[in-house]
């Protein structure tokens, strides 16, 4: 057993960057937990997406979304792996850094009083993710990298029609942090740009750092 994961970790030395993960989810907590004084995000346009518990389940689909496709990339192409976490952790670690330097919140929260099983998983959710750091949506960053990391990928997996399937899934999972109204649609938008820009940057890192192309 430890010798075929020592095998794997030598075939495939791009996965220390998975390290990262539990040093962003540790600085996460902490921040989120911060007695900061919040700028409160709110956009006449959130006010036309109605609220709907049920879009709970789209919305937690990113929880499975997200690290799925990551391993999915390391097992299959390390050169995507690599600019799919290094985008999609660089802007996470952005976003970070936002939270503290500008503390920002949202009050589009209101009583959930289902009592229906979408309802009750997101009152469950609430409980434990506060509406502190919203802007950019690491939420939207992530499926934003991951979309344009399979909109490029040469792997024959990806047919046209698979890439329309995962670009509507993500559309949905993007809608429904709106429409459960765990962020705005500003959120939503700065999370959009944040991954599309250091996509298209990602090329310029990869030259200049010769650590990741050793890899």
């Amino acid at each position: 057993m430890l010798k075929d994961i020592s095998d794997f970790i030598r075939t495939h030395r791009y996965c220390v960057l998975l390290l990262y993960l539990p040093v962003y989810l540790a600085a996460f907590f902490i921040i989120d937990r911060l007695p900061l004084s919040h700028y409160i995000i709110r956009c006449p346009l959130d006010e036309l997406i109605p609220f709907n518990q049920y879009m709970f389940i789209p919305y937690a689909i990113w929880y499975a979304w997200f690290p799925g496709w990551l391993i999915f990339f390391l097992l299959r192409s390390g050169e995507e792996f690599k600019r799919l976490s290094i985008v999609m952790f660089s802007g996470m670690t952005i976003a970070l850094i936002i939270y503290v330097v500008w503390p920002n919140g949202i009050d589009l929260r209101e009583p959930i009083t289902g009592t229906d099983v979408c309802s009750r998983a997101l009152i469950w959710i609430r409980s434990m993710d506060t509406p502190y750091g919203v802007c950019p949506s690491i939420h939207i960053s992530t499926i934003t990298a991951i979309a344009l990391v399979i909109k490029d990928s040469r792997l024959p997996v990806f047919t046209d029609t698979a890439k329309a399937y995962c670009l509507v899934i993500a559309v949905m999972i993007a809608y429904a942090t709106m429409a459960t109204k765990q962020h705005s649609i500003v959120d939503v938008a700065a999370g959009i740009a944040l991954s599309v820009v250091l996509y298209y940057l990602y090329p310029i890192f990869y030259r200049r750092c010769k650590w990741l192309s050793s890899l």
